[in-house]
């Protein structure tokens, strides 16, 4: 098949680098348009600009390929991917003679970009870093920060603080519950509850994350040091809710991914049900929670042992596990705020829905 003209029409197949659907083979392998033009562009491209986050494993997929150049990059080349089925622009015979040396240069770049992306000697599986991978991906948090920088931009103008300012935060709000609710459809191991277990789980989970999203947020911006923000929030949450929210900053780790690995660690837990004895207890399957939950703390400690060293690791274990005791005790708070009430009811049930049409989805594709 990597023998066949570019031209040659295949069957219809999937790409090797991301498997969405594909005709041609491109540069030496079947792959999509999109993939194509990613290597196209990016192939002679000095490699030490790429970084991966997670030592080199990253698991491309359609709908994630954009996440980690570094890793579909390396992909390319594994699956065959060549440079020198690039079309050669005409050259005069003096730059003929300088391409030959920049495509030598070109191959060996190749070959280290390949060595240097060899998994390391850290405690993680290879399980465990695409775990961790899926992890940071499945909470996108790029749409809140934009619209926080906006709270940001709007105060720094000096302009009066009018209905536009109230209609963004608003927005913000709006979109860290849309943040909340994907996360909740594209963490892989909610998705594989029972549904009475998952039914039991959403709504604390939807709670918990929403909680942990905005005051990490909020705090990596800087919202709370604008008096227009500052007042909104008063009026929505009152003023120990404001407190309760300053107090848990304290114990926030600026490290995203550390982070987004608490989080997750966080849409599991129950404990809020101590705080809160006007909610409806219903009991899951514990072990089945607390094998996830065991799971996740030991990507989480395993991470911070590779980033930060031993010593260093124990201190940031430490500091997350007072951040959840802080914010359950933030949620007891909250959840007496209908506005935030029927906003994760809301989510909820359309997560709810969402979730029963792809396990209908999959029975169907089974049959």
């Amino acid at each position: 098949m990597l023998n066949l003209p570019l031209t040659k029409k295949q069957n219809l197949s999937e790409c090797r680098i991301c498997g969405a659907s594909a005709q041609y083979v491109n540069f030496g392998t079947i792959s999509c348009n999109s993939c194509k033009m990613f290597f196209k562009r990016n192939a002679n491209i000095d490699q030490k600009t790429f970084r991966c986050n997670f030592g080199g494993y990253c698991e491309i997929k359609r709908d994630n390929h954009h996440m980690c150049a570094s890793c579909r990059l390396r992909k390319c080349f594994q699956y065959g991917m060549t440079t020198d089925k690039f079309r050669p622009s005409r050259l005069t015979k003096s730059k003929t003679k300088s391409l030959v040396k920049v495509e030598s240069r070109n191959q060996s770049e190749k070959l280290l970009l390949i060595n240097s992306l060899k998994p390391d000697h850290s405690l993680l599986t290879t399980s465990q870093w695409i775990l961790l991978s899926n992890l940071y991906n499945s909470f996108d948090e790029s749409q809140v920060s934009l619209l926080s920088k906006s709270l940001v931009d709007t105060h720094n103008s000096l302009q009066p603080i009018n209905v536009k300012y109230q209609r963004l935060v608003e927005n913000y709000f709006l979109s860290l519950y849309e943040a909340t609710r994907t996360y909740l459809c594209l963490n892989d191991d909610i998705c594989k509850l029972s549904f009475t277990d998952r039914s039991i789980l959403l709504r604390n989970a939807a709670d918990n994350v929403s909680c942990m999203a905005s005051a990490f947020i909020v705090h990596r911006s800087g919202l709370l040091c604008l008096d227009p923000f500052l007042k909104i929030m008063t009026t929505m949450f009152d003023n120990r809710g404001i407190s309760l929210t300053r107090w848990t900053m304290k114990f926030i780790n600026p490290d995203i991914v550390i982070f987004k690995l608490a989080l997750s660690i966080f849409a599991f837990s129950k404990t809020n049900y101590s705080y809160s004895p006007n909610i409806t207890i219903d009991s899951t399957n514990s072990s089945t929670i607390f094998h996830i939950q065991n799971k996740y703390a030991e990507v989480t400690w395993k991470y911070l042992n590779y980033r930060y060293g031993w010593y260093e690791a124990i201190k940031h274990f430490h500091s997350i596990i007072y951040w959840l005791i802080a914010l359950t005790m933030l949620m007891d708070d909250v959840q007496n705020f209908s506005r935030h009430v029927d906003s994760v009811d809301s989510l909820v049930e359309l997560t709810e829905l969402t979730l029963i049409l792809d396990d209908v989805e999959k029975i169907i594709d089974t049959k």
